[in-house]
Formats: C-alpha cells, structure tokens, sequence
C-alpha cells in the first residue's frame, strides 16, 4: 500500500492542466537524474546526488548485506506489481499499463511508444513495410534506445508490457515474476546469484 501511495503521489506531480502541468515537470522540482530500475519503477535525483539507482539498490537489498540476491530481485518486482495493480485482481490490464505509462514515467513513455508498438523500423523517417528490408534495417541501422531503455540496466524500452510474454494485453503477476527472474540472470554476470552495486551496469545517460 505504501508504496502504491508513493505512484499516486508521484503521478499527481505531473498531472494537471496544461498550464500546471508546465510548472510541474520533474525539472521544475529539481530532478535532472532518472534511473529506472529493472522492474520499470523510476527513482530521480537532483543535481550532486548520488545516481539514482543508488536508491533502487537500497530499497532492493531489503537485508542491507551489500547485494540483492534472487529473493529480493523477485521481491523488489513483486512490491511494483502490486502497487500497480489498483484493484488487485493479480494482473495488470490496458489502464493499469496506461497509468503507468501516462501517469508515472510519462516524460519518457509518450512518442517513443506509437512507432514501438507499431512493430515497425523506422528508416530514414519511412518505415520499412517487408521483412526483408526490415531485417536489413536492423542490421544497417545504429542502436536507438527508445522510452526507459536509456535509463535502465537493461535496454526494455517498456519494462512493464516487455512482460507480456504471452501477448494477450495484460500482465499477470507470474508474467512479471518470470520476467524478474530473466533479468536477473542477465544481469548476474558472474553467476554468484548476487548484484553488488559496484558490479551493475552503466546506464547510457548514467554521470560517469
């Protein structure tokens, strides 16, 4: 529930009118930084902070032994899913994701969203309709980070609907437990079943 209220609260910062909406911005309070964290949940941080996924690791490693192991990882996932699951049916649905989506990271989750759900590679401004040129699309073009890819451990452009795996427009809790269970495995480099701060990787807009 607490962390259901922290959502709500983050998301009134960035609702409103358009006049408010303006005055509101994460920049107007004072975050230059964003982290989001592998489950999708964004932490921000003002300028001379400390990065912020030194915020995400503190709440992770709920033991406060220096890492995060499997346990807390699944954890971690499970505490978002439930604060995004307002009417805790155990799955997200299409306003549960757009409430995400709009209210909690919309400064990231807007335009980048119509091209990736449209499936397509956009080349040159035109979209490549067959697989062929939109394989070879892929191959020619140089990596773009779209939505939260950028400020993420891993490059998901949408952490939350990437756990729809079996594509039917919701996201069950077992979803999303799986998908923290692959990214934790991904970001286990040397297989010890624990993340160390010192060992996770750099964001691409992370201060070096």
């Amino acid at each position: 529930m607490a962390r259901r209220l922290l959502l709500l609260a983050a998301a009134s910062l960035l609702a409103g009118p358009a006049v408010a909406q303006q005055m509101q911005t994460p920049e107007a309070a004072g975050f230059t930084q964003l982290f989001i964290s592998p489950c999708g949940e964004p932490y921000r941080g003002r300028p001379g902070d400390p990065y912020p996924v030194v915020l995400w690791f503190r709440q992770a490693d709920a033991n406060h032994d220096g890492a995060v192991d499997r346990v807390e990882f699944r954890a971690d996932h499970a505490g978002f899913f439930d604060a995004l699951d307002a009417d805790a049916n155990g799955y997200l649905d299409g306003a549960e994701v757009a409430f995400y989506e709009h209210k909690v990271v919309p400064d990231v989750m807007q335009s980048e969203n119509l091209s990736l759900r449209s499936g397509l590679i956009l080349v040159q401004g035109r979209a490549a309709g067959p697989q062929g040129q939109i394989n070879e699309a892929r191959r020619q073009a140089p990596r773009v980070l779209y939505g939260a890819a950028p400020y993420g451990l891993i490059p998901e452009a949408e952490p939350v609907r990437a756990a729809d795996t079996d594509l039917n427009g919701r996201v069950t809790k077992a979803e999303f437990l799986a998908a923290a269970d692959r990214r934790f495995a991904r970001l286990d480099g040397n297989g010890d079943s624990r993340l160390e701060l010192a060992e996770l990787p750099r964001t691409s807009v992370q201060p070096r």
